[in-house]
């Protein structure tokens, strides 16, 4: 077997396994790139579903406050005045909703979510309905600080 003097070895080999490694680096990165979006597109969608799921608690906790007293208790807002269809009286847990340092709970309800500040509710009376028809406003929000979830529904007694 004869093999070739060192002066005509080009090192092709070491070229071409550099050229493999960078490859393949590229192709980790672009993997933990993917890896990261979606798992940051899973913790989103798990912080959407808890504000979803703490909306829905409050929404019950609002339906057996209209079912426990007779009308809600007449409360004097632009939110309540500027409303369509026209409003008798209006109820809210928070009168200051949107603000976070005012938070008021519901009574029967606690923060079971764990969630920077509670859910909230608004009942709206329609007026001229028979039986009475209420408009409850629901807005809760995940542990995340753009994470807003508002519902809203018809009920009648």
């Amino acid at each position: 077997m004869r093999t070739l003097p060192s002066k005509k070895q080009s090192g092709v080999v070491l070229v071409i396994s550099l050229v493999m490694l960078l490859l393949l680096t590229l192709i980790g990165l672009t993997g933990m790139q993917t890896t990261t979006l979606e798992e940051k597109m899973a913790g989103n969608s798990k912080d959407r579903n808890i504000a979803f799921q703490a909306a829905e608690s409050t929404l019950a906790v609002a339906e057996a406050f209209i079912l426990a007293n007779a009308s809600p208790t007449t409360t004097t807002s632009l939110a309540c005045l500027n409303t369509v269809p026209a409003v008798d009286s209006c109820y809210f847990n928070n009168t200051a909703w949107l603000n976070s340092n005012s938070a008021v709970t519901p009574t029967g309800f606690g923060n079971n979510f764990n969630l920077p500040e509670d859910p909230r509710y608004i009942i709206k009376k329609i007026s001229g309905t028979a039986p009475p028809v209420f408009v409850i406003t629901v807005r809760a929000v995940g542990s995340q600080p753009g994470t807003e979830v508002i519902l809203q529904e018809y009920f009648t007694k």
